[in-house]
């Protein structure tokens, strides 16, 4: 037996060693940036001949190229787009192995990109004569097919999937202004820069590494019912400021960052970029077919370039290889459009390559890649520069996960952020170059700079609005300083314990005072962290302080704006009927469900007006004043909220689902006797609010509210809806509507706006350069008001009315991202336009300005 398989052997030996020799027969290298040692994917090799012939490759995802050959050629060359093309003589010195370092190219003057634009638009006419002449794009076709079967070619088909991912987050800083160069910190700094010039930008420019991570995770999706979840075996971060690292980490996560170009928006950065495979791709992008043959290890693919018919469109230019056969998306590398309606980023690029599953013709993201720099509005300005990357292994599809698995959506292993070199250097899917490397120590060193604390505690305290004392956090500073007509000058000083103080106890208080009425507020809390899975928390709160009853109403905004709750403590107090109020609070709150929260609150409150009122009470005659005690029961039903636990005590809610509706529901119930309390009554208050995508016609919001409160009380209980006397523009508010115009016991309320991003102002020739955005805006109310409670409440001076079965209306248009910042708006009134019975005429038409900053 032994010598038949000699004899076998001996004979198939000069088969194995073609073989080998033929897979040894090819011409393999990177591509590499010369200014900071990064690979290059996509740049296009090929070898050339004597008699001419050629033999072509592009480098992958990686930077890395293989041509194979069967003579050796005469030379190579490489191009890439945005760097100097290189060319080498290879037949007399050949080495089959070339790693080809490309420079960018140097900027060239204006004249000369005024002619480079001049030619871009005699092509587009070009293509437009064609057009007319009903040529038909070949582009098309393959996009029409491309479009037909994106049911099939989508990884959201699949039932279900996991996989395990790594990712790989740099954020860096560089071009320090003069100005800034002058100060100590900035003079520190750069001297740990000079001493790793291997960190440096696309220019070559030295950057300053201010947070690098590194995360290691097993990811779960499944289709229906639709959930996922991610399991972070191990994570490692270094970043300036940075104290919360394991808030970080899941936010780092590969859950924040998943782009699938099969849908038709994609979003970023709370922005919905049209996708070119969208399904009205026709409206949106031009298309040219570059290559109908492009090869890849043996596969063919169609190469296409697209770029938006409106460059002001949040769209995307760039290329992709479309599967032969399949029609599927391989490889795209899109880029959004420097002319783009978005502020603050100067680019921002995006690279995909699909992973083909063993299974025929199915695909998933397999590698991901994400450049994005950010806009420099001034010569001092810094820049900042992110840079992501992605990769899986191991998938596996449509095998049964099972359900526990789903309880959270982001886990972190008990020993995930234990540090362990060795283990990243055996399970990172990609190695790390030298100056990603260096990036750690870099950090680290600044880090430990003295000269850094203080700039480092002035932004926690623009971001957070406390200043950390030890265990004790000062502020919040928006409070400290402020002015009315009842108080005067108003001073404010508080407090609250920090995650240094207890990991369970919460304490804070606050004191202020008014030099005008020369009396002195202050309120105390205690809150006690039950437990974080699921979150519990529980507290206590008293407050000794002037109430509005103009603010008295049921708010529904998804997040506390303390800027508006701060500036309500100013102006013209008296007109929005202030009284003391001494409050007691004890709450329960729970999240019941990851979607489903459940809040339960006692609250006793007294009301001593500083305004002319009195009502009528049936026992007791004439009051002017009274007390309340009520239980609030608050379910709040949120589909697909995704939570962040933080080390400062608190849960972070974040806003990248706001496609799903926000439901609330609340139940007020009052009880007569309970601590002097005066009234029984009931309050039933439903609102539902959502973000609605809508294409190239932007996005529009919604807020429906109903309620009803059956019996009889005095007006500051009832529904005063909420008007604006302001000049600042209110969401929440009917801005043409007076404070106390009207109140109601039973109503129904629609407020809408729609974004219109850029639809119309793009279109304009002068004013497109100035990225500003258009938006209407529509405000409906339907009420009515029991006649008892009109009884009840018709004593004194105090005027109120209901709106008599008559809606109110308002509509509104206005622009906004004026310098970046300023919104206008131009409102007017369309019903309820006869004076008011005190004498009052109300406004028909009015201007509102408001500051509002988006990307």
């Amino acid at each position: 037996m032994k010598i038949l398989l000699l004899k076998i052997f001996l004979l198939l030996f000069p088969l194995f060693s073609l073989f080998g020799s033929a897979q040894q027969k090819e011409i393999t290298g990177k591509i590499i940036n010369s200014a900071n040692g990064e690979a290059l994917p996509y740049a296009k090799v090929y070898v050339t001949y004597a008699d001419g012939s050629k033999r072509s490759a592009s480098t992958d995802f990686d930077g890395f190229y293989s041509i194979p050959y069967d003579t050796v050629p005469d030379s190579l060359v490489v191009s890439l787009e945005g760097f100097e093309g290189k060319s080498f003589f290879i037949r007399e010195d050949f080495q089959p192995e070339h790693h080809v370092t490309l420079q960018r190219k140097v900027a060239q003057n204006k004249n000369t990109k005024k002619a480079e634009r001049t030619r871009e638009r005699q092509i587009d006419e070009v293509v437009i004569t064609k057009k007319k002449k009903k040529y038909k794009n070949p582009a098309f076709e393959i996009m029409e097919k491309v479009i037909e079967r994106k049911p099939n070619n989508n990884p959201e088909k699949f039932d279900s999937y996991s996989y395990e991912n790594y990712n790989r987050m740099e954020i860096s800083i560089s071009n320090f202004g003069k100005k800034m160069e002058k100060r100590k910190v900035v003079r520190d700094i750069k001297a740990i820069m000079e001493t790793a010039k291997e960190v440096a930008g696309e220019d070559g420019k030295p950057l300053l590494p201010v947070f690098i991570s590194e995360n290691l995770s097993d990811y779960y999706y499944q289709k229906s019912p639709h959930q996922s979840t991610e399991i972070i075996k191990k994570t490692k971060i270094e970043g300036i400021g940075i104290e919360d690292g394991s808030m970080f980490t899941q936010l780092t996560s590969s859950t924040f960052v998943k782009y699938n170009f099969y849908n038709n928006n994609i979003r970023i950065l709370g922005k919905d970029f049209v996708s070119p495979i969208n399904d009205t791709y026709k409206l949106l992008y031009d298309y040219e077919l570059v290559s109908k043959n492009h090869e890849i290890d043996g596969e063919r693919y169609y190469l296409l370039n697209f770029k938006p018919k409106r460059e002001s469109d949040l769209a995307f230019m760039g290329s992709m290889l479309i599967n032969h056969g399949t029609y599927s998306l391989f490889r795209i590398d899109a880029e959004i459009m420097p002319t783009a309606n978005i502020n603050f980023i100067h680019s921002l690029k995006i690279q995909q390559e699909m992973m083909r599953l063993p299974e025929e013709d199915n695909w998933l993201p397999g590698k991901t890649r994400v450049f994005l720099e950010t806009a420099r509005p001034g010569k001092e300005s810094v820049a900042v520069f992110l840079k992501y990357y992605s990769s899986i292994k191991d998938p596996v599809i449509n095998q049964p996960i099972n359900k526990e698995v789903f309880e959270k959506e982001i886990v972190v292993l008990e020993n995930a952020t234990t540090e362990d070199e060795a283990y990243w250097e055996q399970n990172r899917h990609s190695t790390m170059t030298a100056a990603e490397k260096k990036m750690y120590g870099m950090i680290k060193e600044v880090k430990n700079l003295p000269s850094l604390r203080t700039y480092l505690d002035v932004i926690e305290v623009l971001l957070n609005g406390y200043y950390k004392v030890g265990n004790i956090s000062i502020g919040p500073y928006l409070y400290t300083l402020g002015y009315n007509d009842v108080e005067g000058l108003r001073l404010r000083a508080g407090f609250k314990t920090n995650q240094h103080f207890s990991k369970k106890w919460i304490f804070g208080g606050y004191l202020s005072y008014g030099f005008k009425d020369e009396k002195l507020k202050y309120g105390v809390h205690a809150d006690y962290i039950i437990s974080r899975e699921p979150w519990i928390q529980a507290g206590v709160n008293y407050a000794h302080d002037l109430g509005q009853v103009a603010f008295q109403y049921e708010d529904f905004s998804v997040r506390m704006n303390n800027i508006f709750n701060a500036f309500t403590k100013n102006g013209k107090m008296s007109v929005r009927r202030p009284f003391w109020e001494d409050q007691y609070q004890a709450y329960f709150k729970m999240d019941v469900l990851n979607s489903l929260t459940q809040k339960i609150t006692f609250k006793h409150a007294t009301f001593d007006p500083l305004f002319d009122f009195a009502y009528h009470d049936p026992e007791q005659g004439i009051m002017n004043d009274y007390k309340t005690s009520e239980l609030i029961a608050e379910t709040v039903w949120r589909p697909g909220r995704r939570i962040l636990q933080r080390a400062n005590n608190t849960q972070l809610n974040l806003k990248d689902n706001i496609y799903n509706p926000l439901v609330t529901f609340r139940y007020h119930r009052g009880i007569k006797g309970v601590l002097n309390s005066d009234f029984d009554y009931n309050k039933f208050t439903l609102n539902v609010q959502q973000t609605v995508p809508m294409g190239i016609l932007g996005r529009g919001e919604y807020s429906l509210t109903g309620g009803y409160i059956p019996g009889q009380l005095p007006y500051p209980l009832l529904e005063n809806h909420l008007g604006n006397d302001f000049m600042f523009y209110n969401k929440y508010a009917f801005n043409m509507m007076r404070f106390f115009e009207f109140t109601s016991n039973r109503y129904v309320s629609f407020q809408y706006i729609q974004n219109l991003e850029g639809l119309i102002t793009n279109s304009l020739p002068l004013i497109r350069k100035l990225h500003w955005r258009n938006h209407v805006t529509f405000n409906y109310l339907i009420g009515s008001l029991d006649p008892k409670m009109m009884a009840g409440n018709s004593i004194g001076q105090n005027y109120f009315q209901g709106l008599q079965g008559k809606p109110y209306m308002e509509v509104g248009y206005g622009v906004s991202n004026i310098f970046r910042f300023l919104r206008v708006d131009f409102i007017h009134r369309l019903t309820h336009l006869n004076p008011l019975p005190d004498g009052r005429v109300p406004p028909k038409f009015g201007v509102t300005l408001s500051a509002h900053i988006k990307l």
